[in-house]
């Protein structure tokens, strides 16, 4: 018989697993679950949290995905597309500042477009937490990165400016692929809404897991 695989985190209990995606691809790949935050299930995205990952990379290196599972990584627009597209994603942002503040905001509908849409990011849904929103200003948003400038700004663009890759608009007010470091001040890792001034965090996490109904943001 054939090997069974799971779709995703939430069909485990393991923190380290091989999924597969039919929406993606036929062949399974690896992926890193968190099983604790939130009532776990959670497959990570995006892990950052101490600069040993360029995240200043092409199109191709986003649409592909980059990184190691066991340090930072992100998981790929293909992957994150086809998740996204085979039933309805919450989304998990974790956030932590250099003064050691953690917060989260939970999103009840995440949805991201395939690639011939430029990975639009088509949803979020509602949302909690008390890192605040700093989502909501990027929906309709199709993906940039330093060779296809997608945003609605001038020739340079905004990853150029920003020294990274995201959903851009004019620009941002968030930008979780930013350059590592507490020194980076504007091009640092984003999430505007975390303080009253923008300034950087030290760590940063997206998960997905499929909704759970009775955990609806209403």
């Amino acid at each position: 018989m054939p090997t069974s695989y799971p779709a995703n985190c939430a069909e485990s209990s393991k923190s380290d697993l091989v999924i597969r995606v039919p929406e993606y691809s036929e062949d399974p790949f690896a992926v890193k679950c968190d099983q604790e935050s939130h009532g776990g299930g959670w497959t990570v995205i995006l892990l950052r949290y101490d600069g040993s990952q360029d995240f200043f990379l092409e199109w191709r290196d986003y649409k592909n995905g980059f990184g190691h599972l066991n340090n930072e990584f992100f998981i790929g627009l293909d992957k994150l597309h086809a998740m996204t597209a085979s039933e309805p994603q919450e989304l998990l942002v974790l956030l932590e500042d250099y003064k050691q503040d953690k917060r989260y905001q939970l999103y009840d509908n995440f949805t991201i477009g395939p690639e011939d849409k430029k990975y639009i990011l088509e949803s979020t849904g509602k949302s909690i937490g008390d890192a605040g929103d700093s989502l909501e200003y990027h929906l309709g948003m199709s993906f940039s990165t330093i060779d296809r400038k997608n945003d609605w700004t001038g020739p340079t663009g905004c990853a150029q400016q920003f020294k990274g890759a995201w959903w851009f608009r004019s620009c941002l007010t968030s930008h979780l692929f930013g350059l590592f470091g507490e020194d980076q001040s504007g091009r640092g890792i984003l999430w505007t809404t975390f303080r009253d001034v923008p300034y950087v965090m030290k760590r940063a996490q997206m998960m997905i897991r499929p909704r759970r109904v009775s955990q609806s943001l209403g």
